[in-house]
């Protein structure tokens, strides 16, 4: 008796769980009955642009390094700093190349004075040798000293003034005006310097932040409608409702490869109008391609498209009827339709119920 109870009660389960789940699961004609999202048309606007993302970067930036080795004294200056093209910036240790140009204005001096005394007796030979109270070996002798010693002299000279340069590569100075962006170095490091052989050390980065630019890339299908000296409005990620104008600077003569696709790498010059932008930072460009004002237009998503004609499924008093349209440009919501549609005209953004089995 207690077998049977359980076996009616689990089929009582089972028949239960069925019907709900016939319950929760709607049929295909509830599906296709369900409500069909619209969009009404309206006068507009529009913009048709080329986007693309990038990093901002100054146009002018430079990488400080010394052209000599050495240990650093004093850093004159602290990262944010405006500088101006000739202020000192870092100083090196002076004291090795101090002795050194002493040393050389010794040697220059002894060199100096030898030239004079080996003039003073070619001077006096030349004169008895025309006497003929010397003979020509003599005389040939003390020219041959006169002019070993003007020889000398000018090679005196020559370690002077090399002495006295690298003396003055001790102290390094800002090659152009901007702002102090990056110091690597601190007081008391010994540093290498930039040589033939050795890239050196960076001390520091000045960059020109008046004027910045984006580097972008642009597909190889759109670039062909780009060109420079175009207009451009930029927009940072770090700065919302923030937009400022550029101009296109450069276009890459040639593409590049980025994963699958072949890009070309452009340049937009821009002023900076606001010190939140800096070097770094990530910007959208926009350029303008074409614009239209007050014209029909719908959401992109209502537009179809078939055998390179574009139609829109229009409602009507009846129900739905598939229209065709001439398309114009876009941005990235809307499109202009030139012809087939008026203002306040509703559309469907998917296919009603009664056209999806024919369309699809």
């Amino acid at each position: 008796m207690k077998r049977s109870t359980i076996i009616i009660f689990v089929s009582v389960l089972i028949v239960a769980g069925i019907y709900g789940l016939i319950q929760v699961v709607p049929d295909g004609n509830a599906r296709d009955s369900g409500v069909v999202q619209t969009d009404i048309a309206a006068l507009r606007d529009l913009k048709s642009v080329v986007p693309a993302t990038g990093e901002v970067l100054p146009l002018l930036s430079s990488i400080v390094k010394s052209e000599i080795s050495g240990r650093i004294t004093r850093i004159l200056v602290e990262e944010g700093d405006s500088v101006q093209r000739g202020e000192v910036l870092v100083e090196l240790d002076r004291i090795s190349l101090q002795t050194r140009v002493r040393e050389a204005e010794r040697s220059f001096e002894a060199d100096r004075l030898r030239l004079e005394r080996s003039k003073r007796n070619y001077e006096r030979l030349k004169e008895l040798h025309t006497k003929k109270f010397v003979g020509e070996k003599e005389f040939l002798d003390a020219k041959t000293d006169f002019k070993l010693s003007e020889l000398n002299l000018e090679i005196a000279q020559a370690r002077l003034e090399d002495a006295e340069e690298d003396l003055s590569k001790t102290v390094i100075t800002a090659p152009h005006e901007g702002i102090l962006t990056l110091i690597n170095v601190t007081d008391g490091q010994v540093i290498s310097g930039a040589t033939s052989v050795s890239n050196g050390t960076d001390l520091l980065t000045i960059a020109q932040l008046s004027e910045l630019y984006m580097e972008a890339k642009i597909n190889e299908v759109d670039v062909e409608r780009l060109f420079v000296g175009q207009s451009a409005y930029l927009r940072f990620d770090a700065i919302p409702d923030f937009e400022v104008e550029g101009r296109i600077d450069v276009i890459a003569p040639s593409a590049r490869r980025d994963g699958n696709v072949r890009v070309f790498p452009i340049e937009v010059v821009f002023e900076v109008s606001d010190n939140r932008v800096r070097p770094g930072i990530s910007a959208t460009v926009e350029v303008p391609i074409a614009s239209v004002e007050g014209v029909v237009s719908v959401l992109i998503s209502g537009v179809f498209t078939e055998e390179q004609s574009s139609h829109v499924y229009l409602k009507t008093a009846t129900g739905w009827g598939k229209q065709k349209v001439e398309v114009g440009i876009n941005d990235l919501q809307h499109v202009e339709i030139k012809n087939g549609l008026n203002a306040k005209d509703v559309i469907a953004l998917s296919r009603p119920p009664e056209f999806r089995n024919n369309d699809e």
